[in-house]
């Protein structure tokens, strides 16, 4: 089973919530892989405004989230 993710401080830096946060990273409509272990996916917030979410994977296999705000135009597709 996986572990929980950690959200750092800094994902909290544009006001987006825990609860949204982890709503959006456990149901990820987009997922956009970038380089170096980190990954942005696009999901809902619990009242379904689309999130960013942004995390690399620790050397444990956990999910380290570094970023979340509202969903631009590009993570959406």
């Amino acid at each position: 089973m996986q572990s929980e993710p950690v959200i750092t401080p800094s994902a909290y830096k544009h006001g987006i919530v825990e609860d949204d946060i982890l709503h959006a990273f456990r149901n990820p409509l987009f997922v956009h892989p970038g380089a170096e272990g980190f990954t942005m996916i696009a999901g809902p917030a619990r009242d379904a405004s689309m999130l960013e979410i942004g995390y690399i994977t620790s050397d444990q296999f956990q999910a380290l989230i570094i970023h979340a705000m509202l969903a631009r135009t590009k993570y959406l597709r």
